[in-house]
């Protein structure tokens, strides 16, 4: 009889699954793109994060440059503080990068960059985001991050297998009202991503860049929970001409920490000046 219990015990709890299961698959169908990108913004990343990253510069004739990089960032709420300082070589080192991301979309984000060569914080300006971040593949509003309620998204395909992981393919294009606006903060012309369904991360991307006519790859590798949170460990992003890879920049992270103590004044231009 205790067995026959614990069968059938064993049995509704797999039932249970399967309708669970059912039911976050039933969810998921339901889900429009623009709602999928939602999810990827708004996915659990900590209220706080650290992390040493070291970013390698690669240019087309495979030449490297190393950089260490130290991040910090903090969430206020909706709104986000984060600054990021360089380590080594000598050329950057104590340069640092500080920006604040608003939810409000009336409030326009800040940034800034200082440069130990000219003892200056410099505020960056909108028109200059879309520019190359210290050299690399990556620009300002890369870093920063999209304002995803200026785009219109559409499933270019709702079920493909990236290394045997289901993903949407979400097409991105600037809402005719905000075109020159995203032209202006982030120099794409339209987007192409691959969302994981499972934890909603964005594992690949195409993005066409207006100036110069040039297409940027991003892959996004190594992903896997720290402190119970999805952390990707590995970013490679790639700019090629006429299919041509021109450049690449990779970010290697390690010792992530998510939901540590930080004190506000970490997010100063003062400190910026005075460097970790």
């Amino acid at each position: 009889m205790k067995t026959k219990q614990i069968l059938i015990f064993n049995l509704l709890i797999t039932l249970l699954l399967i309708a669970f299961a059912s039911t976050s698959l039933l969810a998921q169908s339901d889900l429009t793109a623009s709602q999928v990108m939602e999810k990827m913004d708004t996915r659990d990343n900590g209220m706080t994060r650290t992390s040493d990253i070291t970013m390698i510069l690669i240019n087309k004739n495979k030449q490297q440059r190393k950089r260490k990089i130290k991040n910090i960032s903090k969430d206020y709420g909706k709104d986000t503080k984060g600054i990021i300082f360089f380590l080594s070589p000598a050329d950057v080192k104590n340069t640092a990068y500080m920006s604040f991301d608003f939810d409000d979309n009336n409030k326009e984000d800040d940034s800034w960059l200082y440069l130990p060569a000219l003892k200056k914080v410099k505020r960056i300006a909108s028109s200059d985001k879309s520019g190359s971040f210290m050299g690399s593949d990556f620009s300002y509003s890369d870093i920063n991050g999209i304002t995803i309620e200026d785009w219109d998204y559409t499933f270019i395909k709702e079920s493909l297998l990236i290394d045997d992981i289901d993903t949407w393919v979400v097409q991105g294009l600037p809402k005719a009202d905000k075109k020159d606006k995203v032209l202006n903060e982030t120099g794409y012309l339209k987007s192409l991503m691959w969302v994981r369904k499972d934890n909603f991360m964005l594992v690949k991307a195409k993005y066409w860049v207006k100036k110069g006519r040039k297409i940027k790859y991003l892959k996004v590798e190594d992903i896997k929970k720290t402190d119970n949170i999805w952390t990707p460990y590995k970013m490679t992003m790639t700019t090629t001409v006429k299919g041509k890879i021109e450049h690449t920049s990779l970010l290697k992270f390690s010792k992530v920490q998510y939901n540590k103590e930080i004190d506000d004044s970490y997010f100063t231009t003062r400190n910026m000046e005075r460097g970790l």
